[in-house]
């Protein structure tokens, strides 16, 4: 039994660091949770990757195979900020119907309908922003217009980046979190994603089939976490994990044939 222990476990550890290692952010069908790291590089807002570590410290989340957005957190002085990074690699047009939309829930409120502790911000045609706060429409109810749209820092662009090489739609924005009715001790919180591209139209939200308007179906982010995003490991890394079994594997079967 011994002389089998190093080729096997050397194979199960690297299926195990494989299984670990790759692959976006994955959630069940019930509950979407992902993390927000600590800011490494604080972002230039400009629409794009001004450099290629710029938003390696955000976790990847994916919307299908299309979108991928990434988020960062950090305190600057006494402020709470959160950054954030949307590519949607398939939308290469500027249509005046495109927008990306932003659902927060602070409070983990949850409910049927939004309510005053929830937060919406769309960006219409790549040169609009409003901001809405929730349960102040019509009647008391849904979504009304707000003024606090002036302090969210954001831009995009059509630009190539590490993540496609091909020119696509990507958004950048920050803001202090207390904007968004998320406060500095609300370490995890509820959101809702979605983008939109008129040119080739199709629901696009995180978490799949969420409703704006219905934030208990909203997905969840976790800023309770300090500490840098942890480094996966590298395809250099697995390849020479694979190198190692295979040659524990095949010293093994060298001496077992010697022996015979």
């Amino acid at each position: 039994m011994k002389k089998i222990f190093a080729p096997t476990f050397c194979t199960l550890l690297l299926c195990s660091l494989i299984l670990i290692t790759l692959g976006p952010t994955i959630a069940t069908a019930q509950e979407y949770t992902r993390t927000s790291y600590y800011t490494q590089v604080i972002p230039t807002i400009d629409g794009k990757w001004t450099t290629n570590n710029e938003w390696t410290d955000g976790e990847e989340t994916w919307i299908g195979t299309d979108i991928v957005f990434r988020t960062t957190w950090d305190i600057q002085g006494d402020v709470a900020y959160t950054r954030w990074i949307v590519e949607f690699l398939t939308d290469t047009t500027n249509d005046p119907g495109d927008y990306w939309r932003f659902c927060f829930d602070g409070n983990q409120a949850g409910g049927s309908e939004p309510s005053v502790s929830q937060r919406m911000v769309e960006i219409t045609g790549h040169n609009e922003i409003t901001m809405y706060i929730g349960g102040l429409g019509v009647g008391g109810s849904g979504w009304a217009a707000s003024d606090a749209e002036s302090q969210i820092e954001w831009a995009d662009s059509l630009s190539a980046s590490p993540t496609s090489s091909t020119p696509h739609w990507i958004l950048e924005w920050q803001r202090p979190k207390i904007v968004l009715g998320v406060y500095t001790l609300h370490e995890v919180y509820n959101v809702f994603v979605q983008a939109y591209d008129q040119s080739n139209p199709g629901y696009n939200p995180w978490p799949p089939a969420a409703d704006p308007d219905l934030p208990e179906d909203w997905g969840t982010v976790d800023e309770s976490s300090t500490e840098p995003i942890p480094e996966g490991l590298t395809f250099a890394v697995m390849a020479l994990l694979t190198t190692v079994s295979m040659l524990v594997g095949y010293k093994y079967f060298i001496k077992r044939k010697e022996t015979k």
